[in-house]
């Protein structure tokens, strides 16, 4: 079974790291990787197809938006390996529901993530269910 790898894609920087503490002191991962940008995270995604990962996707970034990474991880076919919980500031009804149209798509939180939101979000059955026997669930 693949280890599970969280991935941190935001391109505000201190919220990144405010992010990556949270995600340690919660105990859902030890490690998670940072990326500032949709194309970088996608290539560590592309590169390692062996994985299994939750991604943490911010929706308003330069160049490859949140938006812009789903599409490009369903078109190449890419979604088997990913689970997404989307992290933004957008509170708009719009963007909750065109999340929702992604099967990836597992959770929608607004941001800041917290210690709470990310003991909540440990506890969802799709995630339960796509990580089977992870020592992080």
């Amino acid at each position: 079974m693949s280890q599970l790898e969280v991935l941190l894609v935001d391109d505000d920087r201190i919220i990144t790291m405010l992010h990556h503490r949270f995600v340690i002191k919660s105990g859902l991962h030890p490690s998670p990787r940072l990326f500032y940008n949709g194309l970088d995270a996608l290539n560590h995604i592309r590169n390692n197809r062996s994985g299994r990962y939750l991604v943490l996707l911010d929706i308003n970034m330069p160049g490859v938006s949140g938006w812009d990474f789903l599409d490009l991880l369903t078109r190449e076919e890419l979604t088997g390996l990913v689970r997404v919980v989307m992290v933004t500031s957008s509170v708009d009804a719009a963007d909750i529901a065109r999340s929702r149209t992604y099967d990836v798509v597992i959770e929608y939180i607004d941001k800041p993530l917290t210690f709470q939101k990310l003991k909540k979000l440990q506890q969802l059955q799709a995630l339960r269910d796509f990580f089977p026997g992870s020592e992080t669930m």
